[in-house]
């Protein structure tokens, strides 16, 4: 009967989630309406998009592990969470600026435009999709965890796996970023809202309080609220500050940026989506943190938020505690596969080929990437785990080129070609040749790579031509009109 209840539960939500896709589908007849949604989205969609490309499941098992294991340290990501606001904000106007001015729809657009480079522009794309196409492998082997544990192990692993992943490529295919972002938005509200009211009544059932479960940690686990010397300060801060800017440098924030319908709907979405995701992460830390202190937790450490939700709230709360997760799961798959597919489909193809046909390629990418992670997802990957280690460390590598010129005119193709690679190249060899940060005190290779990336960055384009064509790109962000819908209104410095 339990089971039942779970499954019914998780059906009657993917049914809901697929007819209001549906209720709100648009044709996709054009690239643009499928890469960025036609530009045409208010800040409410812009922020359950942001939240949906950011946010990821394995929030509810890994990140539930790292807690349970090791106190506040885990909660780093709720920390940068908060510094992710002043990145994207700065982002928000010469992104969308540039975007609407030279029809800007991926990572790629962006550097190739304002270094006048087309290689460094595939360059930024291909790295970015590499670095980040793990992730879609790990969230879809989230989906076929999560589906088995709410449901008491009924649905097996890969079953569960292939039904949701297939649901979530098939409206990416059909909808585009629209459909995507329809889906975040519906999936967004149970995943923040009812998710953290479940969370805050089980941290209630669990421990009868925040601050009693912190009297508790206090006096029998004080070492899980304190950064310990077994990791360190600089670990600590090496983790917040890569996961600031490396996770603002994932293409589909990019893409994002590009859907807002002004530049004030962006910045008001880059305000709003930190402060309710770091509010959310710190409540499902919270409930784990005190976890290895009760009586029956699982050994495995990953399997603790389910444990607590079928053994405090029962059958309904495991199912909803499945559709929290599943929602964030969804989400960043939609997000990537469709992201993607857009980067391999406009840039990675004939040149020749028109808007119309390479709309018909990234379509059939999305089913292609898709099809491709949920095969691999199905094997025993370890090393995809590890993988994903390094995925802020390396994206946060193209942050000074992206970032920086944005503002500063001087930047150049050189500066930042050679301070990316380099940056990039430190983190990569940081396994086969440890001795390159082993003498930093617990710095991450990510933060020195980061620290010489700049430092060349702002050497090299310094000391070499400053760049033609940076003027017009910089005169586009002084105008003072933006466009609305196609009406003219005015900007939001």
């Amino acid at each position: 009967m339990n089971t039942l209840i779970s499954v019914l539960v998780i059906t009657i939500f993917l049914i809901a989630n697929g007819l209001i896709i549906k209720k709100f589908h648009k044709k996709q007849d054009s690239f643009e309406e499928y890469a960025v949604g036609g530009r045409s989205f208010p800040w409410i969609l812009s922020l359950f998009g942001f939240l949906g490309a950011f946010y990821v499941g394995s929030l509810y098992t890994g990140s539930i592990g790292y807690s349970s294991s090791f106190g506040v340290y885990a909660q780093f990501s709720a920390v940068y969470a908060v510094g992710t606001t002043l990145t994207m904000y700065i982002m928000a106007r010469p992104v969308w600026k540039w975007g609407k001015e030279y029809n800007l729809e991926t990572n790629a657009d962006y550097a190739e435009l304002r270094y006048d480079s087309k290689p460094f522009g595939l360059f930024i794309g291909i790295t970015t999709f590499l670095f980040w196409v793990p992730w879609l492998i790990i969230e879809m082997q989230t989906l076929g965890y999560l589906v088995s544990a709410a449901t008491y192990g009924a649905v097996p692993f890969n079953l569960g796996l292939f039904i949701i992943s297939a649901f979530v490529l098939i409206y990416s295919f059909l909808g585009g970023m629209r459909a995507g972002t329809i889906g975040d938005l519906f999936q967004g509200i149970f995943f923040t809202f009812v998710g953290s009211a479940t969370i805050i009544y089980l941290l209630y059932k669990v421990y009868g309080g925040v601050t009693p479960m912190f009297e508790m940690m206090a006096e029998q686990l004080p070492d899980h609220l304190i950064i310990n010397e077994k990791f360190g300060l600089w670990a600590w801060s090496s983790a917040i500050i890569t996961g600031t800017f490396g996770g603002m440098m994932n293409p589909g924030i990019f893409n994002r940026l590009y859907m807002s319908d002004s530049v004030k709907s962006a910045k008001k979405a880059a305000l709003v989506v930190p402060i309710i995701g770091s509010i959310f992460v710190i409540l499902v830390m919270w409930l784990a943190l005190g976890g290895s202190l009760l009586d029956g937790y699982p050994k495995d450490p990953q399997e603790g938020g389910f444990w607590i939700a079928k053994t405090y709230g029962g059958p309904v709360v495991l199912g909803l505690m499945g559709i929290f997760a599943l929602s964030a799961s969804m989400s960043t798959i939609s997000a990537m596969s469709t992201t993607s597919s857009i980067i391999i489909g406009k840039h990675f193809t004939s040149q020749k080929l028109s808007r119309d046909q390479k709309l018909k390629y990234s379509k059939l990418f999305t089913l292609a990437i898709g099809l491709l992670c949920m095969a691999i997802a199905t094997m025993d990957l370890p090393m995809v785990t590890t993988i994903t280690l390094y995925v802020y460390e390396c994206l946060v590598q193209v942050a000074p080129a992206l970032l920086l010129g944005m503002y500063w005119k001087r930047a150049n193709k050189y500066g930042a070609a050679v301070g990316t690679i380099t940056g990039m190249v430190i983190v990569l060899l940081k396994e086969p040749f440890p001795w390159l940060i082993t003498w930093a005190n617990g710095v991450s290779a990510g933060l020195l790579g980061l620290a010489v990336n700049l430092i060349l960055f702002v050497t090299i384009s310094l000391v070499t031509p400053k760049p033609s064509h940076v003027n017009e790109l910089f005169n586009v962000l002084d105008t003072r009109a933006t466009t609305r819908n196609g009406k003219k209104t005015a900007s939001v410095s």
